[in-house]
């Protein structure tokens, strides 16, 4: 993780408070998909708060994680408190193995593990036919947010000019290039999560397992603007100028759009399975 994924840590109880969940069913199939039985070991790479951590558990799973986040670390501890959940406060890239896992598991956050060794560190930790499941949410056509970005652009150029947000494609077009890329987990995370760089899993990892789910979620003005500055592309922005930013849309939300922003999503689920064999760290 580099040193911009650090900055969530300064927004922790934001981050706890609007950043979304994941379908239940998602998480169901991983289940199913991953082929761990309940009670299994599974290590967690940035779980932030425990937003994605909740349904791991709620599923048997006894959970260790990895945050780098200080903040972030202990929301999830507390969050989670009284539930089969350790974490270490710790870069995946650095951390030391304390053993092997059945399966590793990230959401929305493996893009910031360096792309020249995450393969290699999730391949390194599992166990003998272990998984890898990688999850994400992509913003999609069909919410308001694609209409609130146009009403704003305006503000963007004034106060933003180094955020490129782009509109955000149809789930369609999304997941034909998922689907183009199926043969390999890091092909298919680069499309997944754009942030991630260019990087292969080889011979590392089975072809990969790809499941989708679109859903929807929406927020009052306050809670939307407030989402977009929990994004590093918004958190890459000056305080004070994110702030007019922000501020400016929040009254766009109300004057335009009924105080309501619906934001669609689609959830990429990607699975696979460590191959035989892996050469030492």
């Amino acid at each position: 993780m580099d040193g911009l994924g650090l900055v969530f840590d300064e927004i922790a109880a934001q981050y706890d408070r609007v950043r979304p969940g994941y379908p239940a069913e998602m998480f169901d199939d991983i289940v199913a998909l991953a082929g761990v039985p309940a009670g299994a070991r599974v290590l967690e790479v940035g779980p932030g708060p425990g937003t994605a951590t909740r349904d791991l558990l709620a599923r048997g799973f006894r959970v260790h994680a990895v945050e780098p986040g200080a903040a972030l670390a202990a929301r999830a501890g507390a969050n989670l408190a009284g539930q089969p959940f350790t974490v270490d406060i710790a870069r995946f890239d650095d951390w030391v193995p304390d053993g092997t896992y059945d399966m590793v598991f990230s959401a929305t956050a493996y893009h910031w593990v360096a792309p020249e060794v995450r393969w290699r560190l999730a391949a390194n930790v599992l166990a003998p036919g272990g998984a890898l499941a990688l999850v994400t949410n992509r913003t999609v056509e069909g919410g308001v947010f694609n209409d609130i970005y146009q009403a704003s652009a305006d503000l963007h150029a004034r106060y933003a000019p180094e955020v490129e947000f782009g509109l955000s494609p149809s789930a369609g077009s999304l997941l034909r290039e998922v689907s183009a890329a199926a043969d390999d987990i890091g092909a298919v995370w680069e499309v997944a999560e754009p942030k991630s760089g260019h990087s292969r899993a080889g011979a590392l990892f089975s072809p990969p397992v790809i499941h989708s789910y679109e859903w929807e979620a929406a927020y009052d003005a306050d809670d939307a603007a407030a989402l977009l500055s929990t994004y590093s592309i918004y958190l890459r922005v000056p305080p004070e100028r994110r702030a007019r930013l922000l501020s400016g849309i929040t009254d766009i939300i109300r004057a335009d759009f009924g105080g309501v922003a619906t934001r669609r999503y689609l959830a990429i689920l990607t699975v696979a399975h460590r191959r035989e064999p892996v050469q030492d760290r």
